[in-house]
């Protein structure tokens, strides 16, 4: 794991915002190269209210975004105790084979990767995770979650709209013209001891 220097844990209402034409793709980089020669963007979001559904992107996508995550983002040092990198699904499961065969045995620091599945109820269990994609499934108790992994180096993504708005570090949401877009709480993730490498960092400012 690489090391990084935890900042104070805040929230805070500034995302980054990153759009690519397609979600089908192999690796961080190849994101990386199309949305600096696309759309790449920063903006200010605000809180919002109504409904919070899914944005549903499709499982291949977010299988393949989760191990990327894992590969492109540094944990603190010392901070995965156990002999492998677990990215878990909290809730539902919609990712099924995707995960198991995008995740399982991939690399991440020094740590083979590997899918858990967390019931929604075990949020004590979700904070041996590394990376927790919370289901929609969860969307009415996203608040409740985010505040049970705050200040732990646990990567929190989801589809769930507003999921930034109610503590969440990483939102995937798809368009009408079938492109992604990543929306990160940069001060967040840093807040939690995490490091964006810079070859990500690049691509966002």
């Amino acid at each position: 794991m690489g090391h990084s220097h935890p900042h104070n844990f805040k929230r805070t209402k500034s995302y980054i915002n990153i759009m690519k034409p397609t979600y089908r793709f192999i690796s961080l980089l190849r994101l990386i190269t199309l949305v600096t020669a696309t759309s790449l963007a920063t903006s200010v979001s605000h809180a919002q209210s109504g409904p919070i559904t899914r944005s549903d992107v499709g499982s291949e996508a977010v299988a393949r975004f989760l191990m990327n995550f894992g590969r492109f983002i540094d944990w603190p040092a010392g901070s995965v105790t156990s002999s492998e990198f677990q990215v878990c699904v909290l809730g539902d499961d919609h990712l099924g084979r995707s995960l198991d065969q995008n995740v399982n045995g991939k690399k991440a620091g020094d740590k083979s990767m590997i899918a858990n599945r967390i019931p929604a109820s075990d949020l004590g269990a979700a904070a041996n995770c590394q990376i927790v994609w919370v289901s929609a499934s969860e969307s009415n108790r996203i608040g409740e979650i985010t505040s049970a992994l705050e200040g732990k180096s646990v990567l929190t993504v989801s589809e769930v709209d507003q999921f930034l708005e109610s503590g969440g570090m990483i939102g995937l949401s798809e368009d009408r013209g079938s492109r992604v877009s990543i929306r990160m709480n940069k001060s967040l993730i840093e807040g939690a001891g995490l490091n964006i490498r810079e070859q990500l960092m690049r691509a966002i400012q």
